[in-house]
């Protein structure tokens, strides 16, 4: 097949960017506690460049004599007195692969681990057909993105400054990698050194690494907050960014309205802001076009099968769904208020081991599209429709999943903010901001930690 040229400019150069973020930037992006002391702030700051050396996927290693699928756990952050621990993986974004539970062990295994899954946040959109698909992992199951990861001096913090990130591999609806030199393409029906985007790329420079860069990035962390706010039962904050920051190349290209058999024009937005920025901005196929946010963890059943949800409803005491309640849970129930759930191996709120994931009505996860100019947010606009917890007991028929979605308008990219309305010229790009709670303890413990941190958090 012919393939055409696709102008060189729009395609291949993204404009250069400093990745060098500040100290609060980098740390916690919006309003909490700074690096420590300069030495460590000295350290993120090399960290940041070092992730710009690194390729934007690679394969990963692997622990010897187990399954490809079983990835190396590279740090943990334990909290609280009990045993409770996360673990996550430089070779892939910072991904959680591990979620140790007292009295039981790591609770993700060989379904939960892959890189399709483990715990992680992706977005995608409508307009692109949901295959242009930033994700925190990489590219596919054995090619996840290398990141650096910094321990903090207290040992409480693991922080991911900034760094490119990788385009899911398509999940077999639409191959969009000619090149293969750093590992296989889409795991189902891979065209191998061909693809359907019917764009010339036999002189690419970069070759599969400029198909699979996204024009996003990621930074974040995970923070201890466990001996907070009263608060003494293990609780972990992840805190993070993703920031569409580089103008439209090849990778948004490739999934372009003349060029992806995917392209959705019914999901294009007659403006995409809500009441920033100031003015209006249709939706392009160089934007994103109601996208869609999930933050999620799975676990292996095998190793843990609790029967139990427990969710927060609107009036702020909590509801309890039990096997017998013979409800299948895929989206959270009607008087739910969508911020916070755990799922329980006991019915007795006081006993039992009970694992939460909490996402607070706080102006992060409220205001979640900001704009931003060197390390400065000059506007944020609430653009989330919808969002509310996830809950699928059996994602498959050995595996949970459980988390948060949210649906946006859209985010507009950079070339449009550059070139029209109240930003051109200035350099400005948006980014999606997020902050969710991983709690442990027995359901009771739980709740009463929920009620503390909001009290801290002035929820209520």
């Amino acid at each position: 097949m012919n393939k055409r040229k696709i102008n060189f400019l729009r395609v291949i150069l993204p404009i250069s960017l400093v990745l060098v973020a500040s100290c609060n930037n980098e740390i916690d992006f919006d309003n909490s506690n700074a690096l420590e002391n300069s030495e460590t702030e000295k350290k993120s700051k090399l960290s940041s460049l070092e992730n710009k050396s690194l390729p934007v996927i690679a394969f990963s290693d692997t622990i010897p004599g187990t399954p490809t699928y079983f990835r190396r756990t590279t740090h943990t952050l334990p909290s609280g007195n009990s045993g409770f621990q996360i673990g996550v993986t430089d070779q892939a974004g910072g991904v959680i692969n591990q979620i140790i539970i007292p009295g039981i062990g790591d609770i993700m295994g060989q379904e939960a681990d892959k890189y399709g899954r483990v715990g992680q946040v992706a977005i995608r959109d409508s307009g692109h057909g949901g295959v242009y698909n930033p994700t925190q992992a990489g590219f596919n199951e054995y090619q996840g993105t290398p990141v650096v990861i910094n321990t903090s001096a207290d040992g409480k913090t693991l922080t991911m400054p900034r760094r490119k990130l990788a385009t899911w591999h398509g999940d077999g609806k639409y191959d969009y990698t000619e090149w293969e030199n750093i590992g296989p393409g889409s795991e189902k029906n891979d065209l191998k050194n061909a693809d359907r985007d019917d764009i010339d790329e036999s002189d690419l420079p970069g070759k599969q690494l400029t198909e699979v860069r996204s024009e996003w990035d990621y930074n974040g962390f995970y923070k201890d907050i466990s001996g907070q706010y009263g608060i003494n039962i293990g609780i972990i904050k992840h805190s993070y960014r993703m920031s569409f920051i580089r103008k439209a190349g090849h990778c948004i290209n490739q999934h372009s309205s003349d060029i992806s058999p995917l392209w959705k024009p019914s999901a294009i937005q007659n403006d995409i802001s809500v009441n920033a920025p100031v003015g209006v901005y249709p939706g392009t196929d160089i934007d994103m076009n109601k996208m869609i946010m999930v933050w999620s963890l799975r676990h292996d059943l095998a190793r843990w099968n609790p029967k139990n949800v427990i969710y927060r409803k609107t009036d702020r005491t909590w509801a309890t769904i039990t096997p017998n309640d013979k409800i299948e849970l895929k989206t959270q129930p009607a008087d739910s208020d969508g911020t916070a759930f755990m799922i329980a191996d006991n019915t007795n709120r006081n006993l039992g081991k009970a694992l939460c994931v909490y996402r607070p009505k706080t102006a992060v996860n409220t205001e979640v599209v900001i704009g931003v100019k060197g390390n400065n947010i000059i506007y944020t606009d609430s653009r989330e429709s919808t969002s509310g917890m996830i809950w699928d007991a059996t994602r498959n028929a050995s595996m949970s999943k459980y988390g948060f979605a949210g649906r946006l308008k859209g985010m507009i990219s950079r070339d449009r903010l550059d070139d029209i309305g109240t930003y051109a010229g200035e350099g400005v790009y948006e980014a999606y901001r997020n902050e969710v709670y991983i709690l442990y303890g027995t359901p009771n413990e739980i709740i009463t930690a929920t009620r503390r941190l909001d009290n801290n958090l002035t929820l209520f």
